[in-house]
């Protein structure tokens, strides 16, 4: 049995889990203050101009060593973020915007700290997070190469042997930085559980929570905390027996995750046969190899939305093509599902000149984007009917609201085949997020071929709460009841056609959930790749008889936390 995050006596801070695992450390404060660099120049021109290159450069020495070192480690994921941003510092349009800021008469760190934000406030307001994660990216960029320019203090901190660090939310390279041996646990005021740090802090087995508020920020520097980051609790003032339960709890979870690891590779089912395909949600090249290396049974969501951003065009067919081949053929005969894009009308890129909206979140996003610009989504559709062999793609069609949407839609994929002489249908699913979807199951089901529960939006839009709101994440929680009674509508109705359900939200990816999810008729769960072996072997614990009489005894609950506390009492955690 796991340890409670706390006594009664200990002080709690909520967030959310963004890498599990438990910590007992001091609280230190990663406080990193704003760099503002003057904004004239006070050497000439050429001079402020070679400067900017010549920490460009430097700064792009040390990321390639990041990238190798990662690589070294056995750290796919992170060697992909430090690729990414060596790509994204080499942008010909962000060096060329500081530029003509320098001939105006501009210091280097200026100009390349406006031309950063300019491409921040393109990505800032985002609520995809992964275009919101690309903002972040340029802020680490911004910092990195304003210490080159000697705007900051490059010396590296010292820590205490078991440091719990804190802060608004922590970038890719504030971590390439840290002593990690000395870390046991990041905590941030802000952030998502899919940031660049969350992943990082994932790989490298440090316990993580995102979304705690700005009461982090009142805790001093130098407190004992726990973090119990799979409960989303950070305890300060702990007793010593909260400590000492804390420190044998993860020596136990260092113990599990190992024994984890050996099964990864082996398929999962119940204690009575019931099979549940674990697949992991990716976005590049370099998560498609982490997933095969964790034992994923497949891609359940490839993120298509980095192919349409930092271009000065959308993407070609072939570019489409090229891009989602690379990614079926490491996959080496594992099916990948490909979601088209889905961005809303609450950013700009260059060539998708599209209205402001008062409210993004309810806009043009997912296939509503056709609405307005239908050869972004038929340039997609026809490059991932070009992959080859003919299964290893199937097709996922994000926000759709009703029937009407999925048969213009799977009319305008038969008459792409025919034009490509494509004989093999191509599956075709549809992302259930939308509470219409949900309620309409029976009648999308007619249509798809399979449905994948997008449980981050279908909460937000059940609950209308902002799931990346601090002061809501606590309460925009998956296992509401009326977010657990959608997923069962929406998995009646696709057993009325004969049609599978699976689940690619963060809910998929919660121990406390899967029970639960795999009870309302839920066969594939797709997660994060890191966590498919702790995923696999809860499946394997279970017994699906059971799970089909809770979960029914879950939908009758009022709240969250009563479905949070049945499913800890049947099914405790690992």
């Amino acid at each position: 049995q796991p340890a409670t995050a706390a006594s009664a006596g200990a002080r709690t801070l909520v967030g959310v889990c963004a890498a599990p695992g438990v910590a007992v450390g001091t609280l230190v404060h990663w406080s990193d203050a704003e760099i503002v660099p003057p904004e004239l120049a006070s050497g000439s021109l050429s001079a402020e101009s070679r400067a900017l290159d010549k920490a460009i450069a430097a700064v792009d020495a040390e990321l390639n060593s990041a990238v190798r070192a990662a690589s070294q480690r056995g750290a796919i994921g992170e060697a992909g973020i430090f690729t990414m941003h060596r790509v994204l510092l080499e942008d010909p349009t962000l060096v060329d915007a500081a530029r003509d800021l320098i001939s105006l008469g501009k210091s280097a760190g200026f100009a390349w700290r406006e031309a950063i934000r300019a491409q921040i406030a393109v990505l800032g307001k985002v609520d995809d997070p992964l275009l919101a994660e690309r903002a972040a990216d340029l802020r680490d960029l911004e910092k990195r190469v304003l210490r080159l320019l000697g705007y900051a203090n490059t010396a590296a901190r010292t820590l205490p042997d078991e440091a719990v660090l804190a802060a608004d939310e922590f970038t890719p390279s504030d971590l390439a930085t840290l002593d990690r041996s000395r870390v046991t646990a990041l905590v941030m005021a802000r952030g998502g559980a899919t940031s660049h740090a969350a992943i990082i802090a994932r790989q490298a087995g440090i316990a993580a929570l995102v979304a705690v508020g700005d009461a982090l920020h009142t805790i001093p520097d130098g407190t004992q905390v726990v973090v119990n980051a799979g409960e989303g609790q950070l305890a300060y003032a702990p007793s010593a027996l909260d400590i000492e339960h804390a420190r044998s709890e993860r020596l136990r979870l260092e113990g599990v995750r190992e024994a984890n690891r050996l099964t990864s590779q082996e398929a999962a089912a119940t204690r009575d046969g019931r099979a549940i395909e674990v697949a992991a949600n990716i976005a590049t090249l370099d998560d498609a190899n982490a997933a095969v290396d964790n034992g994923a049974d497949g891609v359940g969501l490839l993120r298509t939305e980095l192919m349409f951003i930092h271009r000065q065009a959308a993407p070609t067919v072939e570019e489409h093509r090229q891009s989602y081949q690379a990614i079926a053929d490491a996959l080496a005969g594992r099916t990948a599902i490909i979601r088209t894009l889905d961005v809303g009308a609450d950013k700009e890129v260059d060539y998708l000149t599209l209205p402001p909206e008062q409210n993004p979140a309810l806009g043009l996003r997912g296939i509503r984007l056709a609405q307005v610009r239908p050869d972004l989504l038929d340039d997609q559709l026809r490059g991932l009917l070009a992959v080859r062999p003919a299964g290893a793609a199937r097709i996922l069609l994000p926000m759709v609201t009703d029937v009407g949407e999925l048969v213009r839609l799977r009319a305008r994929i038969d008459s792409f085949a025919r034009e490509l002489g494509r004989t093999e249908p191509i599956e075709v699913g549809v992302m259930i997020e939308v509470p219409s979807a949900a309620l309409l199951a029976d009648q999308l089901a007619q249509h798809a071929d399979f449905f994948s529960i997008g449980t981050n939006d279908l909460t937000q839009y059940t609950l209308a709460m902002d799931r990346c709101q601090p002061d809501l994440a606590a309460q925009a929680d998956g296992l509401h009841p009326a977010v657990l009674r959608l997923v069962a509508a929406a998995v009646q109705g696709a057993e009325k056609h004969g049609k599978w359900v699976g689940v690619c939200g963060a809910l998929a990816g919660d121990p406390l959930a899967v029970p639960l999810l795999v009870g309302l008729g839920v066969t594939e769960l797709s997660v994060d790749p890191v966590s498919v072996p702790a995923i696999k072997a809860r499946v394997r614990n279970l017994d699906w008889q059971q799970c089909r009489q809770r979960a029914q005894d879950a939908l009758a609950l009022e709240s969250a936390q009563a479905v949070r506390a049945l499913s800890t009492a049947v099914w405790p955690l690992d």
